[in-house]
């Protein structure tokens, strides 16, 4: 018990159903005044203007397919308090900055991601409700919007790291 100096987790506690279990073992494994640092998604966060036509409604069905599955779709808004109830420190708190613009190099990796994600969920996103027609149309609408030069997306990592009181 606490021989490390570090203890990572990233992009791990949103398919995890006990997350905090696996933070209490972060803060067993590191040694007193070892950190502990967790980042991971918050969906709900994502933000495209102008938003494409019907893409919110598909992301929000999105959302609810990864909650169905056993997953936690917003967990990185409670990174800091599974810090705390591990027993360790918080110390700081951010997000990590994935979006841009339309005349940032990166925007077209962005949306791609954004729309692979979609992409890969379509059976999952139908069995909300949502017509696949709504689906299909909604990832059209994004590859559409996405040729335009006055765009933004705005989605961010949740960030915190917690030390091992002394």
């Amino acid at each position: 018990m606490g021989q490390f100096d570090v203890a990572r987790a990233r992009f791990v506690l949103e398919h995890i159903p006990t997350p905090l279990q696996v933070v209490r073992n972060m803060a067993r494994a590191v040694r007193p005044g070892g950190r502990v640092i967790l980042s991971d998604d918050d969906y709900d966060g994502l933000r495209l203007w102008p938003e494409p036509p019907g893409f919110s409604l598909v992301w929000n069905a999105y959302q609810r397919t990864y909650d169905r599955h056993g997953n936690d779709p917003i967990v990185g808004r409670r990174l800091v308090k599974f810090l705390h109830q591990a027993g360790l420190l918080p110390r700081r708190n951010t997000l990590i900055f994935f979006g841009g613009c339309a005349s940032d190099p990166d925007f077209e990796d962005v949306v791609r991601n954004i729309a692979s994600i979609v992409d890969e969920a379509i059976d999952d996103i139908v069995a909300t409700g949502l017509a696949r027609s709504a689906v299909t149309a909604a990832l059209d609408a994004l590859i559409a919007w996405s040729k335009s030069p006055d765009l933004a997306v705005w989605f961010g990592m949740s960030w915190a790291e917690a030390s091992r009181p002394v």
